[in-house]
């Protein structure tokens, strides 16, 4: 299995440096999401926390996308949803396949630009969303 440390990482459609931008997109993302929720929950900005969670996650799986050489790879990953992306890594890996993406309520319109406003507003739905980025995590580092 290729692991995400570029050791052994196997894309047609990225190169070694595009393949480390995007996982290093993710982290940052990742690690903005768990840090606001990591407030009290009457300090917590859900629309940072909603934000970041999804963009980790989406990162992620366009990481795997690329790397299982995803039809469209070439593309922006602001061009592929959430929902395409898990469908076909599913395809790909069955550790993605196990994850249950419907608890997400945006996961055919994803948030990605700045003049989107639709985001969750309720601590346990990012957390939900948080969770989903935290399970794709492990199974491009795992």
């Amino acid at each position: 299995m290729a692991q995400a440390n570029g050791k052994g990482t196997h894309s047609t459609s990225g190169t070694q440096d595009e393949m480390q931008e995007i996982l290093k997109q993710a982290e940052v993302d990742y690690d903005r999401s768990q840090q606001e929720l990591y407030r009290p929950s009457t300090d917590v900005v859900l629309y940072s926390a909603c934000f970041f969670a999804r963009r980790a996650l989406h990162h992620y799986l366009f990481y795997c996308y690329k790397k299982y050489d995803g039809p469209e790879a070439d593309k922006s990953p602001h061009d592929l949803t959430i929902h395409e992306m898990a469908q076909y890594c599913a395809k790909h890996d069955q550790r993605v396949g196990k994850i249950d993406f419907e608890s997400m309520h945006c996961s055919r319109s994803d948030v990605l630009e700045e003049d989107e406003v639709f985001f969750c507003n309720h601590v346990d739905k990012v957390s939900s969303c948080q969770s989903l980025a935290e399970q794709m995590r492990e199974v491009v580092y795992g």
